[in-house]
């Protein structure tokens, strides 16, 4: 490998990638080569919820990973069959190899449904990757559409940001049909969104709960069972449907490497690097001794700053970039709502503000497409 270039190597097509393919161009005036590998697109996850909720169309969130080019970088429309840590190089099924300087991996999270006994059974099992939530918006448009057609209730496994998105935007799937689709939210936290205040959340939940949402707070589902799910109390769950938000299990390639996750230590430092390899990256692992998880935004921003610091070979301690100014979630019902610690808002203007973001960001990747 030459002294001039360094090789960087993405595997995956994770939303942190995404975001670091966007600055491609920043990465190579570093003297850094970015190379994807992915036979799967990009899916802007910020979309992810409005799709299901009917504003946007399954092409609108879908951004091709072959536009990387468009940055400088090279994809290869190819899956890594193995990964040779001591010598750096990744093997493609193709049987291509890449050898690299670092290697970022960023794959998305898969549901085993060994997880929750009895889950194998249920009538339909949905994760929040694109292709699955698009499958799940056909079945209940498919059902929403026939006055006459009873509707299957649906349980949203997981609170936090991404479960009280994917939610609100099931209400509001049945509200552009005139119709109320019974939903319950099941999740183990006392507050929807942990990083709020406590007036944003009590707003939040009286939103909901108003449109027709069940909260299950503080709650874990044990089992699946006769069309149920039955919580760690006893309580019974009405669940035809159940759409894991954050899916328990990570990607089977991780095991395949033997990437094990030290349940005190973590798997990756502060910097996102493997603890026993500097040259590997895991930006989407748990990050050790953060209360509350980074978006992935804020993982990306961090993933730069490591890939930065790497190629002038600095030995500073990186200071953990500052959090983002501000969240927002698409409730579905034009009143989005936003928030940056003990701040928070709501309203029609937080939805303008965050499509206003949105839009520029997938302008940046497509390079005005």
């Amino acid at each position: 490998m030459s002294d001039a270039t360094r090789q960087l190597v993405l595997v995956g097509n994770g939303d942190i990638h995404l975001r670091l393919a966007a600055r491609a161009e920043r990465l190579a005036q570093h003297g850094i080569s970015v190379t994807l590998v992915t036979p799967e697109d990009f899916a802007f996850a910020d979309w992810l919820g409005g799709m299901l909720g009917g504003e946007w169309q399954l092409d609108d969130v879908i951004l091709p990973a072959s536009r990387i080019a468009d940055h400088g970088g090279v994809h290869c429309d190819a899956e890594v069959c193995e990964i040779d840590r001591g010598r750096r190089r990744v093997t493609l099924a193709d049987r291509r190899t890449l050898s690299y300087d670092w290697l970022s991996i960023d794959l998305p999270s898969t549901l085993d449904e060994r997880c929750l006994p009895g889950l194998h059974a249920a009538p339909g099992t949905y994760t929040a990757a694109a292709g699955d939530l698009w499958r799940l918006r056909q079945r209940l448009e498919s059902q929403l559409a026939s006055a006459n057609e009873s509707l299957p209730s649906v349980a949203v496994i997981g609170s936090g940001p991404n479960g009280i998105e994917l939610a609100a935007n099931l209400l509001a799937l049945g509200e552009r049909y005139g119709r109320e689709l019974p939903v319950t939210l099941i999740g183990n936290e006392r507050r929807p969104l942990p990083g709020a205040c406590r007036r944003a959340n009590r707003w939040l939940m009286q939103r909901l709960i108003s449109r027709g949402l069940r909260l299950e707070m503080v709650a874990t589902a044990t089992r699946f069972e006769a069309g149920q799910l039955i919580l760690d109390d006893g309580t019974p769950v009405d669940a035809e449907l159940v759409l894991i938000a954050d899916p328990p299990s990570a990607s089977p390639a991780l095991a395949r490497l033997g990437l094990v996750d030290d349940a005190e230590r973590g798997m990756i430092d502060a910097t996102l690097r493997y603890r026993e390899d500097p040259h590997l990256f895991l930006p989407a692992a748990a990050l050790p001794g953060q209360l509350e998880p980074p978006t992935t935004r804020e993982r990306a921003a961090l993933l730069f700053a490591s890939l930065e610091q790497a190629a002038v070979g600095s030995d500073d301690k990186l200071r953990y970039p500052p959090r983002q100014r501000w969240k927002a979630l698409n409730l579905g019902d034009l009143r989005d709502i936003a928030w940056w610690g003990s701040l928070w808002c709501r309203g029609r203007w937080v939805r303008r503000l965050k499509h206003r973001r949105d839009r520029r960001e997938v302008a940046r990747y497509l390079k005005g497409a």
